[in-house]
């Protein structure tokens, strides 16, 4: 009895005897599974079922550990004997297949050999799935339940505690390579309902397939998906306008409150004697010390952050407010305030931290970079005083974030952006055509040879992670299309499970690692932020490239074409409240010191003497 049919009846007598007569109805209701997978496992039709369909119906039936380990056992048994006669075949069709995608080798031979995790492609190495840990109370999410996308983005990331809450790494080895670890991880940030595409369906069908999912539970899900994909959350401006009705009723009877004690106060002081004479003036302080601006500059920062606010609001390029009377505000505020996002302006964001610390004494800035996308997703009605995300380039006009969050955006600086390649390449300059057959997804040149000068010496590519602003930018302005997939994790050769993979290129979750890794890796090749790139002492092996011919440079871009260059824009939740940090630090942001501040890290500001936004930090 050594076949995988007798290994299988076998096991599932010793099932259907643990589970003890208990009706399969029930057993779909308890564990979440259709009706269609229970009887089936009963039965023994089709294909073994993955242990994580097995157990859920063992623990529904309330059957004890010591009989589940001897279920296990024979469910091991049967799998293994399943692997012994039809492994050799499947390692047959990859070696003759050694090119082909994961995704044509999951859909041919998946089905025939379940359960088996792909370790390594050549030569060719499966394993047994690892064993998953069960949560107490385990039960099937029901993506019919979900009423809207994000909904059902939540059902997934439940799904995967339903399997055992297996690693990335784990979940890409069983969908064979199928879904790399960046896009798993992709998969599961809590945002990741924004982003729907035919692509995404078949990876919510891999995604299931690797937690255990016979093929008519995995239909369910891309199912649901495809019926969510469309259907947004409820209006989160519908309510944000109810939390502003509740602030706006609190602020009424706040405002009652502090007219009723001005009354009182006004009563009592007209009782008190008349007071003496006023003290002289204070001697003037310096400039060095003051804290609030002459009349003239504070005229200027008037119509400097109407500029700003009307940039962000409605559109940018024509006159952004006269000025009008002087308006009695002060750059500085008490607290904290968090600038959250960019990596890429990290630099320049610290600098203008260091310069408004000096001048006001009581505000601490804390800098935080975590990516341009990151950044804005923590934004909130809640910190709209006291956060600012930093985004490399303008949100686009139809995003949720400003139609229907009411995100205002602040264009500060034009910065630059380099494409660097280790020094050992011998190239100096490329064309974007050439650029951009490098990052082809149907695989470029393989070596710096093809090009002019080019040592031999493989092309490897270094990437930032999905959710960089940089990356949007490199891809949406100069090359036009989406970076090749990801296929490597040390950057210096393919992993073994993307050896099918055309290019090398690896990811980076900053520009200070992309920047080290270029400088580390012969033939490498990446972006980041010029100045940044430019350090010739931290990166002494990272050289600047040309782009057809046109040096990296964002003072000029506008006359050189140069094609790399993006405003950076700070983002609020809605326009910053009176005299909160937020609004505070965006004043001072309009003035002649920050200018200065700006152009001296090498930025070019955005906001013009004159109040008006540069036409390379309009919004297009």
């Amino acid at each position: 009895m050594d076949s995988y049919l007798d290994r299988k009846a076998d096991f599932t007598r010793d099932l259907v005897v643990r589970l003890d007569g208990t009706d399969p109805a029930a057993l779909a209701r308890r564990t979440g599974l259709l009706e269609v997978t229970v009887r089936a496992v009963l039965a023994g039709d089709g294909e073994l079922m993955s242990w994580e369909v097995v157990s859920a119906c063992l623990a529904a039936a309330g059957v004890e550990g010591g009989d589940v380990a001897a279920v296990r056992d024979r469910w091991a048994a049967a799998e293994q004997a399943l692997w012994e006669e039809r492994g050799d075949d499947l390692r047959a069709a990859f070696e003759r297949n050694r090119n082909g995608k994961p995704a044509k080798l999951v859909e041919s031979h998946r089905p025939r050999i379940p359960w088996r995790r792909l370790t390594s492609r050549h030569p060719v190495t499966f394993e047994p799935w690892t064993l998953p840990t069960f949560g107490t109370a385990r039960g099937l999410p029901d993506p019919a339940t979900a009423g809207d996308i994000r909904e059902f983005y939540r059902l997934l990331a439940q799904l995967r505690e339903w399997a055992g809450s297996p690693r990335q790494s784990e979940i890409e080895k069983r969908s064979w390579g199928t879904l790399p670890d960046a896009t798993i991880s992709a998969m599961l940030q809590k945002d990741r309902w924004r982003t729907t595409s035919d692509r995404e369906r078949v990876r919510v069908g891999y995604f299931a397939m690797a937690c255990g999912l016979p093929e008519a539970e995995v239909a369910r899900w891309v199912e649901a998906y495809e019926r969510l994909r469309h259907v947004a959350p409820p209006d989160d401006l519908a309510r944000a306008r109810a939390e502003a009705a509740e602030l706006r009723r609190r602020l009424t009877a706040a405002e009652a409150e502090a007219q009723d004690l001005r009354a009182r106060l006004a009563a009592a002081e007209s009782r008190r004697d008349p007071p003496p004479p006023p003290l002289p003036p204070p001697a003037a302080d310096t400039r060095r010390d003051r804290r609030w601006w002459d009349p003239r500059e504070r005229r200027s920062l008037s119509a400097a952050v109407a500029a700003l606010l009307f940039a962000g609001g409605v559109g940018a390029g024509r006159a952004m407010g006269a000025g009008g009377g002087t308006a009695d505000r002060s750059i500085c505020f008490s607290g904290t305030l968090h600038l959250v996002g960019s990596t890429a302006f990290e630099q320049t964001a610290d600098a203008i931290r260091r310069g408004y610390e000096a001048l006001c004494e009581d505000a601490n800035i804390e800098v935080e970079s975590i990516g341009s996308n990151e950044g804005v997703r923590a934004l909130t009605p809640a910190n709209a005083a006291s956060t600012i995300a930093m985004h490399d380039g303008h949100l686009k006009p139809g995003s949720d974030e400003i139609r229907m969050r009411g995100f205002r955006g602040f264009p500060v600086a034009l910065v630059a952006f380099a494409v660097v390649v280790h020094k050992d390449t011998n190239v100096t300059g490329l064309s974007v055509q050439d650029l951009r057959s490098i990052y082809t997804r149907d695989g470029g040149p393989a070596g710096w040879k093809r090009f002019r000068g080019g040592a031999d010496v493989p092309i490897r590519m270094v990437s930032r992670t999905e959710g960089s602003g940089t990356r949007t930018i490199f891809e949406e302005q100069v090359l036009r299309e989406p970076e090749p997939e990801l296929s490597s994790r040390d950057c210096r050769r393919k992993d073994e499970i993307r050896a099918a993979a055309r290019v090398i290129r690896c990811e980076r979750s900053s520009q200070g690692q992309v920047l080290d890794t270029v400088n580390q890796l012969p033939g490498a090749i990446g972006y980041a932020e010029l100045h940044v790139a430019a350090n010739t002492r931290r990166y002494p092996n990272v050289r600047i490239l040309a782009l057809d011919g046109r040096k990296a440079d964002a003072a000029s871009a506008a006359a050189n074409r140069y094609p790399f260059v993006a405003p950076e824009v700070f983002y609020t939740h809605g326009p910053p409240p009176n005299n909160s940090p937020a609004s505070a630090f965006l004043t001072f942001l309009a003035s002649d010191s920050a200018r200065k501040i700006l152009q001296q890290a090498g930025a070019t500001p955005c906001v013009s003497r004159d109040a008006l936004v540069s036409a390379p930090c309009q919004a297009t």
